[in-house]
């Protein structure tokens, strides 16, 4: 019998490369997204494709959808969150509620599809769980600290969910792409607030971004999907080696200033 995927955010970029990909191996798939009318067109002419709705922020409606998954499949194998967004600005320039608003889409709507999933894989003892996160929860970025504390709050979820459901036979991945073409800067929500003063912060992640090297969008997909449901997944699978050389800098830094200041934290013990 063919497993079943759910994917969330399937509309665009990896979501909709992952419909493909999973299609393509012969999962039935669950594409799910908030408006059904911006689905790619090609996913009609997939017999093992659903398209459904799901928006991360209403929790009805996500109970609503995994319904329809296990209603059309009989089952939900492996859950894929890849629903979210990026909030631009200096941290100053960003509002309460475009703070609150970007946490509750990456970081709360993700938990409230995994709890809507997770009775499903419990019964069964198995699944696998697969959170889209980002380099970008390593390494912040200037004028995208709001976004990139969200998927460092994905980091740190996935992380102790790995540990929670280890037991119970489900598996858990956190996929770490960065770099990619996937229409991320035209869904991106520019602050509520401009100040002239963060020019050069901008200038900078401007910088930053026409140098970075991008990542194959086809070839990170087909990676993601082939791990999906094997024996040992991976906890971490960063797809697009320019993201994991930034983190191997962050990381050996981020040691080397721990080693410049060990006397004064010893003399906290």
């Amino acid at each position: 019998m063919s497993k079943t995927v759910l994917i969330t955010g399937a509309s665009t970029g990896m979501g909709e490369a992952l419909t493909f990909e999973y299609a393509a191996r012969g999962w039935n798939v669950a594409a799910t997204m908030r408006d059904t009318a911006r689905a790619n067109p090609a996913f009609a002419g997939l017999g093992n494709v659903l398209v459904t709705r799901l928006d991360v922020t209403d929790r009805a409606g996500i109970e609503q959808a995994v319904k329809a998954t296990v209603d059309r499949f009989g089952a939900v194998d492996a859950l894929v969150n890849a629903a979210g967004y990026g909030q631009v600005g200096a941290v100053e320039e960003i509002s309460a509620d475009q703070l609150r608003d970007q946490l509750e889409t990456n970081v709360v709507g993700l938990v409230q599809v995994v709890q809507a999933v997770l009775p499903h894989m419990r019964e069964r003892r198995s699944g696998h769980i697969l959170n889209i996160g980002s380099m970008g929860g390593h390494v912040s970025l200037p004028t995208m600290a709001v976004y990139c504390a969200s998927k460092s709050a994905v980091q740190n979820l996935t992380e102790g969910l790995a540990l929670e459901l280890a037991p119970l036979g489900i598996h858990v991945t956190l996929v770490e792409p960065a770099g990619f073409d996937t229409g991320f800067e035209g869904n991106a929500k520019l602050p509520a607030t401009s100040i002239p003063d963060y020019a050069p912060a901008y200038a900078t992640m401007a910088e930053f971004s026409e140098q970075a090297v991008r990542g194959n969008l086809v070839k990170s997909m087909a990676a993601v999907a082939d791990v999906t449901g094997t024996d040992a997944p991976p906890l971490h699978l960063a797809v697009a080696t320019a993201g994991l050389e930034m983190v191997r800098g962050r990381f050996a830094g981020l040691m080397d200033e721990y080693a410049r200041w060990e006397q004064v934290t010893a003399g906290t013990d």
